[in-house]
């Protein structure tokens, strides 16, 4: 029986220590954007004015691109002060480590993030990646349209759209303004190096189901040699999260850590469109599960620069947004190699 890392109920896998990626917190962070504004929060009792921030996002005039350092932290960036209770300075220091008392899966996921920003950098950077400040005006433009028109619906001119920023994210306008343009920025460099990595590489598209019994994976399988639509069974039968598109995964090549990744790529037989493989088993924590996998297409990869490829790779997130398990499959493939690399 094989075992892996990534179990299909899960795509994220779980923290196995202090030091290992927190890919479920990663993937829900990075998926989370769009959409309805949440509920709104009341009122905050009188106080302060909301704070400004600093941000590490260089000046770029306009036209121009944003570079990869866009994601990294500054090589000198202080320990800067957050608040002040009297005579006493609390610094950023000092709010990671009364954090990670409170919520350790949380600040640790922090960790994550900077780290895949650093990832995500580091092959931008290997790769000629750039991002256009044109197009994060334009992203950030059209997303800060979309959250007015949202509270306008939802209260009526009631509240100004600078009062609702203060009360949800608690900063003013400006700076939230700021924000939203340096995350912009980051998920576009996720999005490019991510997909154009993909890209690179000799990959399937492929369907899959999962059951803890074999007997019911099997009749599937049968079903699928006789005619029958395989995302029809995997969204009636499929025990994974993954049933509500019928098992559909994200193109993938040879190191993407999925059970069916081995199957789609058997070097006795790998699956070729239109194939349905025999079910096969995999250990998935205290239990073992039956696997079905469907090939829907086989993709070669291109040997071509960024450049050639930035319009198709933009088109195919409009149409498909990067989804949690591409961005769990990039963390867990090349934070081991980034580590290795930093010793």
């Amino acid at each position: 029986m094989a075992n892996h890392p990534m179990a299909a109920a899960a795509p994220s896998p779980r923290r196995p220590g202090p030091s290992a990626p927190a890919s479920a917190a990663l993937a829900g962070w990075l998926a989370a954007c769009g959409g309805a504004p949440p509920a709104l929060p009341p009122p905050r009792a009188p106080g302060p004015p909301v704070t400004s921030i600093e941000l590490h996002a260089p000046a770029v005039p306009p036209g121009r691109e944003l570079g990869p350092e866009i994601l990294l932290p500054a090589a000198d960036a202080p320990d800067a002060e957050v608040a002040r209770v009297g005579d006493l300075a609390l610094r950023q220091s000092h709010a990671y480590a009364r954090l990670f008392v409170a919520d350790p899966k949380l600040a640790l996921s922090a960790v994550d993030l900077l780290v895949f920003d650093v990832l995500v950098a580091r092959h931008a950077q290997q790769h000629g990646i750039r991002v256009a400040e044109a197009r994060v005006e334009e992203l950030a433009a059209a997303e800060e349209r979309r959250l007015r028109q949202d509270v306008d619906r939802e209260f009526g001119g009631r509240l100004a759209f600078d009062d609702y920023v203060a009360r949800l994210f608690g900063v003013a306008l400006p700076d939230w303004r700021r924000t939203l343009r340096v995350r912009t920025a980051q998920r576009l460099y996720q999005g490019y190096v991510i997909r154009y990595l993909a890209l690179r590489e000799d990959r399937a598209q492929v369907r899959f189901l999962v059951h803890g019994e074999r007997a019911v994976v099997a009749e599937a399988v049968e079903k699928v040699r006789q005619g029958a639509d395989f995302a029809t069974l995997a969204q009636r039968l499929s025990e994974d999260l993954s049933r509500r598109e019928g098992g559909l995964l994200p193109p993938f090549g040879r190191g993407f850590p999925h059970p069916v990744t081995a199957t789609a790529f058997s070097l006795q037989k790998a699956l070729q469109k239109g194939e349905v493989s025999a079910p096969f088993e995999v250990e998935s924590g205290a239990r073992a599960r039956w696997f079905a996998v469907y090939c829907l297409d086989r993709l070669a990869g291109r040997d071509v620069p960024f450049a050639a490829v930035r319009q198709e790779i933009e088109a195919g997130l409009e149409l498909h947004p990067l989804s949690p398990v591409e961005t769990s499959a990039y963390t867990l493939r090349w934070r081991g190699q980034l580590e290795r690399a930093g010793r």
